[in-house]
């Protein structure tokens, strides 16, 4: 027997609703590096004349250039950061690691209170970056918005790093996870608010595979070392040798912490939701040391040349590995974040505009 739609109590019958559409968006990018080089070039060597008072003024035209070529759902991103509300930060920043160079010279016992005092403050540095970074970053006329307090900022950047170290390093996916949730649960779009879904089981998988291979690169160094000083000596070749032993395996080292930054990159958008729309995240760590390596080879034979064309190619990785899946219209989803924006208030305004280059 065939489903029947039920009667309404009038004796009518009303067709069932239909779900909402899932429609994938996929950034694009369309910079070009013979195009940024030429901003790039400006931005240096205006930034050495001045001696770097303008780095400000080139990071705002840097940012601006790679967030208007990068296009979503037909729409462009903005930034909208002053240059002065960033060159103030940088004048902290800069009389900060003044004086830590100087006490350490100097007087060492300010140096330690120096080195506490900014390890103290280091999340609220970490949260007024991310208000400032979502603050001044725009899709459609919304702006995005970091709501969270500097002081819940200590539990994750402060107290789960230390039981992550007492742990011997057990704790870090955990850690890990919680920062996630931290900085994606504290971000608005409009009136929405994003939500963190992840659990740590899923943390500790790539956790897992890191260990094995750390352990593993950290053993064959120690036998190998072992060999090689049993079989020449203590010799000028056996000190060779051993220093080589030991470059490969911070080599291996570097090449784990990449497999972990992508690896948690993608755990962290791909349990990421902002109403019913979802993200996905999509980069292979392989695909990123061969990136990271053969740029590093390009702007080495280039003296530094090639650094925009190396900037403009992580960008279209980037852009090319990610996807925003859409439930319903997306233009109806903007419409409702306008309207829970109105009804939210203004923006909260940050009191200094500082940690602009403290981005996490």
């Amino acid at each position: 027997m065939l489903d029947q739609v039920p009667a309404s109590p009038a004796g009518e019958f009303h067709a069932p609703a239909e779900a909402p559409s899932i429609v994938r968006h996929r950034p694009e990018f369309n910079g070009r590096a013979g195009e940024y080089f030429g901003i790039w070039i400006v931005n240096l060597l205006l930034s050495i004349v001045t001696l770097g008072i303008y780095s400000a003024w080139a990071k705002v035209r840097t940012e601006r250039y790679f967030y208007a070529n990068t296009t979503l759902a037909g729409s462009t991103f903005e930034y909208l950061a002053d240059p002065i509300a960033i060159l103030k930060g940088r004048l902290i920043a800069y009389a900060v690691v003044i004086a830590l160079l100087l006490s350490a010279r100097f007087s060492p016992g300010l140096y330690l209170l120096l080195v506490l005092g900014v390890a103290a403050v280091m999340p609220i540095l970490v949260v007024l970056s991310l208000r400032f970074r979502a603050r001044n970053s725009a899709w459609r006329g919304l702006s995005f918005r970091f709501t969270e307090s500097g002081g819940d900022a200590y539990g994750p950047f402060m107290g789960w790093p230390i039981l992550s170290g007492i742990s011997g390093s057990l704790l870090y996916p955990i850690m890990r996870k919680r920062q996630h949730e931290f900085v994606v649960e504290g971000h608005r779009f409009g009136g929405r608010r994003f939500e963190f879904r992840g659990g740590a089981g899923a943390y500790y998988v790539p956790y897992g595979i890191a260990a094995a291979i750390f352990i593993v690169l950290f053993v064959g160094m120690i036998f190998g070392m072992g060999s090689m000083m049993g079989k020449v000596g203590a010799t000028a070749e056996a000190g060779n040798k051993v220093v080589a032993m030991v470059g490969l395996f911070y080599l291996g080292f570097f090449l784990v912490m990449i497999f972990l930054r992508v690896r948690y990159g993608n755990l962290m958008w791909n349990n990421s939701r902002l109403g019913p729309h979802r993200f996905e995240s999509t980069q292979r760590a392989r695909d990123m040391i061969w990136l990271y390596a053969s740029n590093l080879v390009a702007i080495v034979c280039t003296i530094g040349l090639a650094a925009p064309w190396a900037m403009v190619r992580l960008a279209r990785y980037r852009a090319e590995h990610f996807t925003v899946v859409t439930s319903g219209s997306i233009e109806q989803f903007i419409a409702e974040a306008e309207e829970q924006r109105g009804a939210t208030g203004a923006e909260m305004v940050d009191a200094l505009d500082l940690g602009a280059d403290f981005g996490f």
